[in-house]
């Protein structure tokens, strides 16, 4: 007969003591934690412990919060989604206010001027010029002082190109067909034929300004035209396109939804009786082959496609088709894309004033590249820190839950002895007849399955019935090594 001893002082048989087996290399065998990892309390400890109630009410809290840590860590990832993807990225936008003006010297009402005042004239030498210059300046939206990123682009950055146009008139004979009256600057990073002109010098540069430098002492007309640099994939559409989706400007996406939804709204899609009138059994439907197999023979099969669309008046003379499939509209839609059309301003340089600066200025709508957005910056920044922090948190949790374990193993062990002790106290005959029992039925276990009939363990209430006993059994052969 087995010693009788306390459950918790029979020593264990670990897998050292069953069989002679050489020991895995550490290197190369899995690691194996022995920490226990449950956080459960028998319920027969809380009718003794009445403390133990805070610990319900503990697990209760936690089942709530990890319910919402999940909700919140969902719409976390899905945030962080809509973050990487650039094209859907909301970026900072401003305006880029463009100043024209022109300067003048050495002209004569000048001179005169300053010969009334008493002032020094300049060398006689000097001939009389003006001086054209275009210059920007952005201004953001949000009007953040901080945004340094913002605050440091140069005019050019904004610019894909920009043309200035001088238009010679008969006070100018020698300015005739002249090629120096054309003046143009392009980015290299876009078109990387260097045949910019800028100042003589085809090497890439950034400005906040563009001055042309002219003798002469006559007013004369000028063209400009600046092509802003797009940072969106929206493009210009047709007259007839605008009028139809009542904007000047859309995405191809935006466009083949806008029709989409007209062709839901008229309900233009093609109907046939192959699709609403459907035989039992139709003999045209198939034939045979050379007498092998049966091959479908549908001879109206694209008229019968649900996809096909009938035009009505204003689709028709927006496509320029009577029907087509939905497969095909993205090349319908071709013709109407645009390329931006740059922002003209016709200006007259004025040579009877020295400054004109305040007489043009124009205001246009830009976006920043998303390379200098400083709140995709900002997000991304937070975004790092959330994740450390959600590190650190599921360290510390996981550090608490390890400590919860241990305890509770520990309340257990004392469950147990307290219980041994109390059973032998209060019929010892009674107990050691239990205790035979139990550790004959601790045998059949590790004899494997000797003892029980096939068709009671085979029903479902058996193991319903002696779970606390079938738990046992299975902690037996667990610690036998029998597994």
């Amino acid at each position: 007969m087995a010693p009788l001893v306390p459950p918790q002082q029979q020593t264990p048989i670990t897998g050292q003591d069953v069989g002679a087996k050489p020991r895995p290399n550490p290197s190369t065998a899995p690691a194996i934690s022995y920490t226990p990892t449950d956080t459960t309390i028998p319920p027969i400890l809380y009718e003794k412990i009445p403390n133990l109630e805070l610990y319900k009410n503990l697990k209760e809290a936690e089942r709530k919060i990890d319910l919402l840590t999940t909700r919140k860590a969902m719409d976390f990832q899905a945030i962080n989604a809509k973050i990487n993807q650039h094209s859907t990225l909301k970026r900072e936008t401003g305006i880029l206010r463009v100043f024209i003006y022109n300067t003048c010297d050495n002209q004569p009402w000048q001179k005169q001027l300053l010969q009334s005042e008493g002032k020094e004239l300049p060398e006689p030498t000097a001939e009389s010029s003006w001086t054209l210059r275009v210059e920007g300046r952005f201004l953001n939206d949000t009007n953040n002082a901080n945004n340094d990123a913002s605050q440091n682009l140069k005019f050019s950055s904004f610019l894909s190109g920009i043309s200035i146009d001088i238009l010679p008139n008969q006070d100018y004979p020698d300015m005739q067909n002249s090629p120096s009256n054309i003046i143009e600057w392009r980015d290299e990073s876009i078109d990387q034929q260097p045949d910019a002109k800028f100042g003589g010098n085809n090497r890439q540069t950034e400005f906040d300004g563009l001055d042309v430098k002219r003798n002469g002492i006559f007013n004369i007309k000028s063209k400009i035209a600046i092509m802003i640099k797009d940072q969106s994939t929206s493009l210009k559409l047709s007259d007839e396109m605008s009028r139809f989706v009542g904007k000047q400007e859309a995405t191809q996406q935006e466009l083949i939804y806008a029709i989409w939804q007209y062709v839901l709204y008229k309900d233009l899609f093609k109907k046939s009786d192959a699709l609403t009138k459907v035989p039992a059994v139709s003999d045209s439907t198939a034939t045979i082959v050379n007498g092998s197999g049966v091959t479908s023979n549908f001879e109206n099969e694209e008229d019968d496609d649900f996809n096909n669309i009938e035009c009505d008046v204003i689709l028709s003379e927006l496509l320029r088709v009577p029907n087509f499939k939905f497969s095909d509209l993205y090349r319908l839609l071709q013709p109407h894309f645009r390329p931006r059309e740059p922002v003209i301003i016709d200006y007259e340089i004025n040579t009877r004033k020295s400054t004109t600066l305040g007489d043009l200025i124009v205001d246009i709508p830009v976006s920043l590249p998303s390379s200098v957005s400083k709140t995709q910056k900002e997000i991304i920044e937070s975004t790092k820190a959330t994740y450390e922090s959600l590190t650190k948190s599921d360290a510390s949790i996981q550090h608490l839950n390890s400590r919860i374990s241990i305890g509770i193993v520990a309340l257990q062990n004392a469950n147990a002895r307290e219980t041994f002790y109390r059973e032998l106290s209060e019929d010892p005959v009674k107990f050691m007849e239990n205790w035979l029992e139990s550790q004959l039925e601790t045998f059949k276990a590790l004899k494997s399955d000797e003892g029980y009939e096939e068709e009671v363990i085979r029903r479902a209430k058996y193991f319903e019935d002696n779970e606390d006993v079938l738990k046992d059994k299975i902690d037996v052969l667990l610690g036998s090594g029998r597994f």
